[in-house]
C-alpha cells in the first residue's frame, strides 16, 4: 500500500483514554484532602501559583507525549533545557540582541531533538541509550558555556516567563497554547494519526506505506521543540541559570506522561491525558509543601508513579486478549 492509501483514521488500541476519568477523581480527591489539611490552598492566589508551577511541565510533557506514544522516551529533556538557558547567557555575553536569542532557542532545540531522532531511526540505537548519551553532552555543553557558574540574566529574554495579559499569568497562556495545538495536531492531522499508529502497530503501520524514520525522527524534533519553549518560559519565571538547573526534570515529565495515562509500549495516551497527569503531580508538590511536609515525599511519588506505569504499562492490551474468543487476529486497520 502506497503513502498516499494510509487510512485516515487509524483504530488506536483499547485504553487509551482510560486514565481521564479516573484522573479527574483523583484530582479532585487531592484537592479536597490538601484543602482540608492547608486552608491557603484553595485560595485564588495558590491556585494560579499552581498554574504557574505547572506551566513548564505542561509544555514539555507535551513534547513528551508525542516520543512515549511511538514507544520511545527521552532523557535528554532536562539538559537540553539547560542548554538553551546556558545558550542564552552565552550569547548576552556576547552581545547579541536578546529577541535574536529568544526567537532562536526554539529553533535550536528542535534541530538537536531532530538529532536524536535521526541517530534512534537511521542508527538504530535504542532511545534510551541515545538519549541517556545526549543527556550528557547537552549538560556539558551548557556547563561549558557558564563555566558552572550561577548567571542572573536581563528581563530582555525574560517575557515569556513573567507578566500577564488581560489578568492571565503569561507562563500559563504560553502553556495553554502549546497544549491546544499539541493536542490538535496529534487528534485532527495526518501526522498526529501517524503517530499513534507508529506506536499501535510498527509493524502494519510500515506496511500502510508510512514512513517510519521520518515519523521517529519527528516526534523527537516536538519534544526538542517543546523543551525550547519550557526553557525560555522557565527562564522567565527564574531570571538565572544555575549549574543544578533541570537535574532530574526528564523524570518529572515522563512522570506526568505516564500518570496522564500514557503506555510505555507505545500506542496509548494523549495530551489531554498529560496535561491531567502534570497538574496532579504539580497539585501533590504544592501541597506537600504547603503541609509542611519534606521535599523528597514528593520525589518519592515521583518515583512510585514511574514504577506503576512500567508494571502496568501493557495491562489494559493483556485483559483484552484474556477476554478475546481464541483464534480471533486482530487487524491493525480493516482497510488493509
Amino acid at each position: 500500500m502506497s503513502a498516499r492509501a494510509f487510512p485516515a483514521r487509524w483504530p488506536i488500541r483499547a485504553g487509551r483514554t482510560l486514565a481521564a476519568y479516573p484522573l479527574l477523581s483523583v484530582g479532585l480527591m487531592l484537592i479536597v484532602v490538601f484543602a482540608l489539611a492547608q486552608p491557603r490552598f484553595l485560595t485564588g492566589a495558590n491556585l494560579i501559583n499552581v498554574l504557574i508551577q505547572a506551566s513548564v511541565l505542561l509544555i514539555a510533557a507535551t513534547g513528551m507525549t508525542y516520543v512515549v506514544l511511538t514507544a520511545g522516551i527521552d532523557l535528554s529533556v532536562g539538559a537540553l533545557m539547560f542548554l538553551a538557558v546556558a545558550a542564552i547567557s552565552a550569547g548576552l555575553t556576547a552581545g547579541l540582541p536578546p529577541v535574536l536569542l529568544v526567537l532562536a532557542i526554539p529553533v535550536l532545540t528542535l534541530l538537536l531533538g531532530t538529532f536524536n531522532g535521526a541517530v534512534v531511526a537511521k542508527a538504530r540505537v535504542p532511545a534510551l541509550i541515545v538519549t541517556l548519551a545526549m543527556l550528557q553532552v547537552f549538560r556539558g555543553v551548557g556547563g561549558h558555556l557558564t563555566e558552572q557558574r550561577s548567571l542572573v540574566l536581563s528581563a530582555d529574554v525574560r517575557f515569556l516567563g513573567y507578566g500577564d495579559i488581560a489578568g492571565v499569568p503569561r507562563p500559563v497562556l504560553v502553556a495553554a497554547v502549546v497544549v491546544a495545538v499539541g493536542a490538535y495536531v496529534l487528534r485532527r492531522t495526518r501526522f498526529g494519526r501517524q503517530v499513534q499508529a507508529l506506536g499501535s502497530n510498527p509493524s502494519a503501520a510500515k506496511n500502510a506505506g508510512l514512513n517510519v524514520g521520518r515519523v521517529e525522527i519527528a516526534v523527537y524534533a516536538v519534544s526538542g521543540l517543546c523543551a525550547g519553549i519550557a526553557a525560555l518560559v522557565q527562564l522567565g519565571r527564574l531570571g538565572a541559570v544555575q549549574p543544578t538547573l533541570d537535574i532530574g526534570f526528564e523524570l518529572t515529565v515522563i512522570a506526568a506522561v505516564v500518570l496522564g495515562g500514557a503506555s510505555l509500549s507505545g500506542g496509548r495516551g494523549g495530551v489531554g491525558g498529560t496535561a491531567l497527569g502534570a497538574l496532579i503531580l504539580v497539585i501533590v508538590e504544592n501541597g506537600l509543601v504547603l503541609s509542611g511536609a519534606s521535599p523528597y515525599i514528593f520525589d518519592i511519588v515521583r518515583g512510585a508513579v514511574l514504577l506503576a506505569a512500567v508494571i502496568t504499562s501493557g495491562l489494559p492490551d493483556r485483559i483484552l486478549r484474556s477476554v478475546r474468543p481464541r483464534g480471533e487476529v486482530m487487524s491493525p486497520d480493516p482497510s488493509i
